[in-house]
């Protein structure tokens, strides 16, 4: 049979689970605002960079000064080594719902020959219908952009009465596609002919995400900025990151704020759970327990109370999350990741310091209390 042991972490929590459970409660509920805040937050990220995530594949190359890139920028593009594949290129334009309001996506006009260069390029696959015809006011999405868009083969996506994705013609969906990005087709020649301005731009491939980023750099640096526009995966994760700079730093005020304030309650708490467990401290030290053994005591409850309601805050959070990206988040365009091992790590600074200050506060009383008073009732 077991011995007792009195300085078992599990005995006081057992024993006054009116006392403890509160405690841990609020723990996991402030890890429950923490994590669920910040996630909700990262997922602006996470949103941005999966939505405009094909830009991994390629750079594009707009003219500043014109609908065509002049013959010099042609010239310094065409004496690139690193520059496996150009391809050229009219844009139409349509939105994404999210629930931070509407973002503006591309369609990418595409000679026929180059269609499945490109889909091949950004892992992408028809799966349902078929590909626009050449000078025909038909597109292909992806999947995820016509769910967000709430269309099906057969609907209209572009039309001379929407304001936010105009098209002379209207642009019938034709095709679905498949793959890790968001994308969307439609035909060169229908951009061309009945768009004003009908630009033309470029995709230039280094043909490997790996190396794409030194062409970008390369590209940067050689290009006219007067002559041309650049949209790179750098400089889109630049600008995001600038953009939400500010956000972050809120983020991590109130984080602070947030651990703080439950640290000084937990503080009090435990020095007042000290002074109602005087006697029973004065006899262990009395028995000839050393007051670093009782500390090491303290320190396993409160270390208990505080990773159990931080576990459960956890469970909690992935709980409320899976629950709002189902109901809230994903039918407005929002990605939402409640697994997000990102997010919980802001979380890990609460159970810490609750720990630390509440070890500290308990500590000090216990340090300097006397035992033979309290036994014989003079305190």
């Amino acid at each position: 049979m077991k011995a007792f042991n009195p300085l078992s972490a599990r005995l006081f929590i057992s024993r006054n689970l009116a006392r403890t459970a509160p405690v841990t409660a609020v723990i996991a509920l402030a890890v429950v605002l923490i994590g669920a805040v910040i996630t909700v937050i990262r997922s602006i990220d996470l949103t941005v960079l999966t939505v405009y995530g094909y830009n991994r594949h390629f750079a594009i190359v707009t003219p500043r000064n014109g609908v065509e890139l002049t013959p010099e920028v042609q010239g310094q593009l065409y004496m690139m080594s690193e520059i496996k594949q150009q391809v050229a290129f009219r844009p139409a334009f349509t939105t994404i719902r999210s629930i931070f309001g509407k973002f503006p996506f591309v369609l990418f006009g595409l000679k026929q020959a180059d269609m499945p260069k490109v889909l091949t390029l950004t892992g992408m696959r028809l799966i349902e219908g078929r590909m626009p015809k050449q000078n025909a006011p038909e597109c292909v999405l992806s999947v995820a952009l016509a769910k967000n868009k709430r269309v099906k083969i057969g609907d209209t996506v572009l039309s001379p009465d929407q304001s936010d994705s105009y098209s002379p013609k209207p642009v019938k969906l034709v095709g679905l596609l498949d793959g890790e990005n968001w994308f969307a087709v439609t035909s060169y020649e229908f951009v061309a002919e009945h768009y004003f301005p009908a630009m033309e731009s470029s995709m230039l491939t280094s043909g490997s995400i790996k190396t794409q980023t030194a062409l970008d750099a390369k590209n940067k640096k050689s290009l006219d900025p007067t002559q041309v526009r650049m949209f790179t995966f750098g400089m889109l994760v630049k600008e995001l990151r600038e953009s939400l700079e500010n956000l972050y730093l809120i983020m991590k005020v109130v984080v602070t704020v947030v651990v703080f304030v439950l640290a000084i309650m937990m503080g009090l708490l435990s020095n007042i759970y000290f002074t109602q467990r005087l006697p029973e401290f004065a006899l262990l030290t009395a028995m000839g327990y050393t007051r670093r053994r009782l500390l090491a005591r303290i320190v396993r409850e409160t270390s208990l109370m505080v990773v159990g309601g931080w576990a459960l805050g956890a469970v909690l959070t992935i709980a409320l999350l899976n629950l709002l990206n189902q109901l809230v988040f994903a039918p407005r365009g929002l990605l939402l990741n409640p697994y997000d091992i990102g997010s919980y790590a802001y979380t890990l600074p609460l159970p810490l310091t609750v720990l630390a200050f509440a070890s500290i506060t308990a500590g000090s009383r216990l340090l300097s209390f006397d035992p033979v008073a309290i036994i014989e009732r003079k305190l």
